[in-house]
């Protein structure tokens, strides 16, 4: 059975929030939470632009898996990008994955991808990836940018862990006024695992504590936050059966998108990740350094998640006869 947890208002003052290198610039292994081809409340028309610069002397060929929400099977395309180019899409889902809906993508560098790469460190295969998100609508063109992500959250109970998104609003009517708010989270593991979330009001207050959320197998869920509040925060916690399992457990990575029903202008609210002070320092043990807390998506990790996908073909950035660049896939 899960225990119940109340995190932030009983111990506001011996928590520590940890900005973990949640969005490194420059990386060979990144998880973009949130991504999407669909229509949304409010008459809003949601389209995910993706861009992958290679800062690198040779060429890079970088994986991008889409992980849908729900159950549905993902698939994976191999993007082959030039020396200090870059790949860009202003659907990925739709243009590139031929699909509707939301979801999240992992994006990586592997060394048996890129034989070429006479050293394939971490240094010489990292890339640079920015993502938005936005309404593409007649009324406006709104965006609201998701980083690349490296670290994440594991079982609660395993890594003492949990994350944060503050500031989050969530009421009035789509179309007319106040603002909605969505939460929504990936898990890489094998085994569903269970999400809960705690909503705090502005006062510290606990406004609703333990709504559940299960996320699917290397799947992706989103939904709209039960809780009417105004400014207030959310913490997220993982219960994963698989912690056990080495070669199944769950890095699972949350956040909170507020939407102003009047516009349909999205915030995207990147999450911090929280560690109490007997995690940061154990007792007759080296402190850890708070830069590192969270479990990064280590390369075997990305590897096993893509392997179990349908590789969909190879993409590529063609100029067009008017001089335009246009992302191409080959299937």
């Amino acid at each position: 059975m899960i225990r119940s947890h109340n995190l932030l208002p009983l111990v506001a003052a011996i928590l520590l929030a940890v900005a973990a290198p949640a969005s490194a610039q420059i990386y060979d292994t990144f998880v973009v939470p949130a991504v999407g081809s669909t229509s949304g409340e409010g008459g809003t028309l949601w389209a995910s632009e993706l861009t992958i610069f290679n800062p690198q002397p040779h060429t890079l060929f970088v994986s991008v898996t889409f992980l849908p929400s729900g159950l549905k099977q993902g698939a994976e395309v191999l993007v082959q990008i030039p020396s200090n180019q870059f790949f860009a899409t202003s659907n990925v889902v739709n243009g590139v994955f031929q699909r509707t809906g939301t979801g999240s993508l992992l994006i990586a560098t592997f060394p048996e991808d890129n034989k070429h790469v006479a050293n394939p460190t971490i240094l010489n295969l990292s890339f640079v990836v920015r993502s938005n998100t936005f309404n593409n609508a007649s009324s406006g063109t709104y965006g609201q940018a998701i980083p690349g992500v490296i670290a994440g959250l594991m079982d609660f109970e395993f890594e003492n862990l949990s994350a944060i998104s503050a500031g989050v609003r969530n009421f009035g009517t789509a179309g007319v006024s106040g603002f909605r708010t969505n939460v929504g989270a990936v898990n890489l593991g094998r085994y569903t695992v269970r999400m809960l979330v705690n909503i705090y009001d502005e006062l510290g207050g606990t406004v609703a504590k333990d709504i559940p959320f299960d996320i699917p197998p290397q799947g992706h869920i989103q939904d709209r936050l039960p809780v009417t509040i105004d400014r207030g925060t959310i913490e997220f916690f993982v219960f994963d059966p698989g912690v056990d399992d080495p070669d199944g457990y769950a890095v699972v990575f949350a956040y909170a998108s507020v939407v102003d029903n009047r516009s349909g202008d999205p915030v995207y609210v990147d999450p911090l990740l929280l560690a109490n002070p007997s995690y940061l320092f154990p007792s007759k043990v080296q402190p850890r350094d708070p830069l590192t807390v969270g479990k990064k998506v280590d390369k075997e990790h990305a590897r096993r998640v893509r392997n179990s996908m349908e590789r969909i073909g190879t993409a590529t950035m063609i100029t067009r006869d008017d001089g335009t660049r246009e992302a191409v896939v080959t299937r």
